[in-house]
């Protein structure tokens, strides 16, 4: 593939590919594009380990997937080793700055550029579509269907922004509103927090299964984070590694994925009996002058947030607060900080989709998402043409394989281009 497909007879980078036949050859309806999420996923080790799909499915449909440019087998972004690993103070109430942290990122995109090349300009998810377009000429095929999950389905939307002609069937599950601004972006990942650990904590209230049964959940995560931001609080797995308050932010928010409420419980248990310990710096890197993969930096290619001063960004802190609480804070409230320093302006900048003569489109959600919120899905629903949501009545990011109802509606949809009814019971 073209590294900038403004020169498509420029330098080129390999990208990885993997096909899995269809098993039954004479039934098959066509090809699936399985495109994964992240960013970061590899789709070509999706495929390999078997997948996530029906039998049924893989019956019917060639899967090809890949690792997008950027991942894993498709010159993977480098960065300098110890900047990757390092991460300044996040935390405007505990001591951060603003400016240090784009400080810190201008540093950062230096050594990807140092060790990636010039591709660190070309990572956004339109260049995606446009490697999956170049793929589906190869293949020799008319049109594509397509599956997408998560960050997976920003490139699904600008292949059908790009290429809606080619699209047979187009299935998102869990999906990214890119039609958000960066404060609307934190806010509503924030509220998903909320949402999600509002739904642990009922569980534990009514579940006597629950580590935390009969206790105040919020009251046992509060004393936990404040162990975290005094550089307390230590790996539940690893008792020499210091765990800060946005790594536990981050820990509590992804066992809310399958969900693992079970899990958390038990963690949030075992955080809350370590006994008081002396304050450890940061462990400093000792890593320079070589390098580490960080695809999750190709999230800057797709976004923009404008934190101009100390200011602004402790607004956004306390926004995030109120909107995550009790949770201080999601996850996505680093990738934001750190884009807002990021000094590549994004190819691929948040915009409503315009997607004109495609295909009926079917998106997938959990009612209870901690990454992709629900309210994301009625967006997108609401902003491209001929799309169904289907919403699945209970907890957890990525529904494809969530339950008979889930995994049914999504096979129909693919193999007949049967739109479901709306909404799947919680199992």
């Amino acid at each position: 593939m073209p590294i900038d497909w403004a020169q498509p007879d420029g330098e080129k980078i390999d990208v990885a590919v993997v096909r899995d036949r269809a098993g039954e050859p004479s039934q098959k309806v066509g090809t699936l594009v399985s495109l994964p999420g992240g960013p970061g996923s590899s789709g070509v080790d999706d495929i390999i380990k078997g997948g996530k799909f029906s039998a049924e499915l893989r019956a019917r449909f060639d899967i090809v997937s890949l690792d997008p440019r950027g991942v894993k087998r498709s010159h993977p972004v480098l960065c300098d080793a110890g900047l990757a690993t390092y991460r300044p103070n996040l935390i405007p109430d505990l001591g951060g700055r603003i400016d240090e942290v784009h400080s810190y990122a201008r540093d950062l995109a230096e050594s990807c550029r140092k060790y990636t090349g010039p591709l660190m300009d070309h990572l956004d998810a339109a260049s995606v579509a446009r490697d999956v377009e170049a793929l589906r000429v190869a293949l020799g095929e008319d049109q594509i269907s397509t599956y997408s999950r998560s960050y997976g389905t920003m490139p699904a939307q600008s292949y059908a922004e790009l290429f809606p002609k080619h699209l047979r069937a187009m299935l998102m599950d869990s999906v990214d509103d890119h039609s958000l601004d960066g404060r609307a972006f934190l806010a509503s990942q924030a509220r998903a927090a909320k949402d999600t650990f509002g739904e642990f904590a009922a569980w534990c209230a009514r579940d006597t299964q629950c580590a935390l049964h009969g206790t105040a959940v919020d009251r046992i995560f509060d004393d936990v984070y404040a162990k975290a931001a005094r550089g307390e609080l230590r790996d539940v797995t690893d008792a020499t590694k210091q765990l800060g308050a946005i790594d536990l932010n981050t820990q509590i928010v992804k066992r809310l994925y399958r969900p693992e409420w079970s899990g958390l419980a038990t963690d949030l248990r075992a955080w809350a009996d370590q006994p008081a310990g002396s304050p450890q710096p940061p462990a400093s890197s000792q890593q320079q002058g070589r390098s580490a993969p960080l695809p999750e930096i190709i999230f800057c290619s797709d976004w923009r947030f404008d934190i101009a001063d100390q200011d602004q960004w402790a607004q956004l802190w306390r926004e995030q607060n109120d909107n995550a609480a009790p949770l201080r804070a999601h996850f996505a409230w680093s990738a934001g900080a750190m884009c807002s320093g990021w000094p590549i302006t994004p190819p691929n900048p948040a915009h409503r989709p315009q997607i004109v003569d495609g295909p009926p489109v079917l998106i997938i959600n959990s009612l209870h998402d901690p990454a992709t919120p629900h309210e994301w899905a009625v967006g997108v629903a609401k902003n491209t043409p001929r799309a169904t949501l289907l919403t699945y009545e209970g907890w957890g990011h990525g529904i494809y394989d969530r339950s008979p109802c889930t995994t049914t509606a999504a096979d129909h949809y693919l193999i007949n281009l049967t739109i479901p009814r709306t909404s799947c019971p919680a199992a």
